[in-house]
């Protein structure tokens, strides 16, 4: 499992609190107006992806989020809850995903692992021009039951320096109409599982058990938590935000 922590920053800056800020790393309301979201300061978008379901139409298949925003596929309304912790100094946000949603999904079309996709906007704050944007995750943790895991592989870094690299509230990733991939958050659009040198890694949700015949899952109040940095310059110094996107299982 990939776990490791970024080295020493320039700085490390609250989001909440002060009044200068850097630039935040901002996410999309998608349940107060589908139709037309706002940011959400210190947030992300995001979610479980199963890249053998189809969307239905028999057109094409299509990737199908487990996702912990929309309304139509997430718990209740899907609203995350935020805050701040130190040590280090981050935000944190977590988000509710129902067990039965992800077993629904793997015994419908399985697969030995689900990818985690997480996206978000970088903000100017109010000190200035925000430039030399740097995505990073930084590291994956878990409390997790049945034997299930989380793991990560390195994939492309070319979305890594993008200041918009938001997950779209349709929550579909395109495999195989021709369109290719679309909606990837931090990940690389053109194939989001390619492999690379780079340190960008893909968080990925393997099931407990033995086998096919013996898929064990995640138990309620199981948790996995992303941490996110990004680093960038404003006026010939870096600045340093940390988010914990937390994925709370119900």
């Amino acid at each position: 499992m990939y776990n490791a922590i970024a080295g020493s920053c320039a700085e490390q800056e609250a989001n909440a609190g002060g009044a200068q800020i850097p630039f935040t790393i901002d996410g999309f309301d998608y349940i107060t107006n589908f139709g037309n979201p706002t940011l959400v300061t210190n947030c992300l978008n995001g979610g479980i992806l199963n890249d053998t379901a189809t969307d239905g139409t028999g057109n094409a298949d299509r990737g199908v989020w487990i996702d912990f925003i929309q309304g139509a596929t997430g718990t209740g309304k899907g609203d995350s809850t935020f805050g701040t912790a130190s040590s280090p100094t981050r935000t944190t946000q977590t988000a509710h995903i129902r067990v039965s949603q992800v077993t629904n999904s793997n015994q419908n079309n399985p697969r030995p692992s689900l990818p985690i996709m997480v996206g978000g906007v970088i903000t100017q704050g109010n000190m200035g021009s925000v430039s030399n944007i740097h995505w990073q995750t930084t590291s994956f943790s878990s409390s997790l039951s049945n034997g299930v895991t989380v793991g990560g592989y390195q994939v492309s870094d070319a979305d890594e320096h993008n200041a918009n690299n938001a997950i779209e509230n349709d929550f579909i990733l395109l495999i195989t109409n021709g369109s290719g991939y679309q909606n990837c958050g931090i990940y690389d659009n053109a194939n989001p599982f390619a492999g690379s040198n780079s340190q960008l890694y893909l968080p990925y949700l393997v099931w407990g058990g033995s086998g096919k015949s013996n898929v064990l899952y995640p138990a309620i109040n199981d948790t996995i938590t992303i941490r996110i940095t990004v680093d960038a310059d404003i006026g010939g110094t870096t600045h340093t935000k940390i988010h914990d996107f937390i994925i709370k299982f119900i």
